[in-house]
């Protein structure tokens, strides 16, 4: 069995070895989120959010054990994020609306957006 966190040096060689089913799944999981989701704020910080759980929860259950560039590279830089890219333009192409989950659309600051107003 293929453990992720055996031999954690950085080099081409295991980066592409670690890319096996589950980085199919990876990529899979946020095209689909997505095309559900449709916004790029809410998705790439679930995606980081995600990989936390993964580290907090890695004693609990043993496959979320990955080394460090793992989470950082393989799964967050070339897995989630280009997934949500594009399946954020699969949305656009397909002429699906876009959602502003946390009121952003047109304000200048943060503090204006509407998810901090009652």
């Amino acid at each position: 069995m293929h453990t992720y966190e055996e031999n954690c040096d950085l080099t081409l060689w295991r980066l592409w070895e670690d890319m096996d089913h589950y980085y199919v799944v990876h990529w899979c999981d946020w095209f689909l989120a997505s095309l559900v989701l449709r916004d790029a704020y809410i998705l790439h910080f679930w995606s980081i959010f995600d990989e936390f759980l993964e580290l907090s929860f890695q004693h609990v259950m043993p496959h979320f054990g990955e080394c460090w560039w793992d989470h950082v590279i393989l799964d967050v830089l070339l897995s989630n994020t280009p997934a949500i890219f594009f399946g954020l333009m699969f949305a656009k192409w397909l002429g699906i609306k876009k959602y502003d989950w946390l009121g952003r659309e047109g304000k200048k600051s943060i503090w204006d957006w509407d998810v901090f107003h009652w």
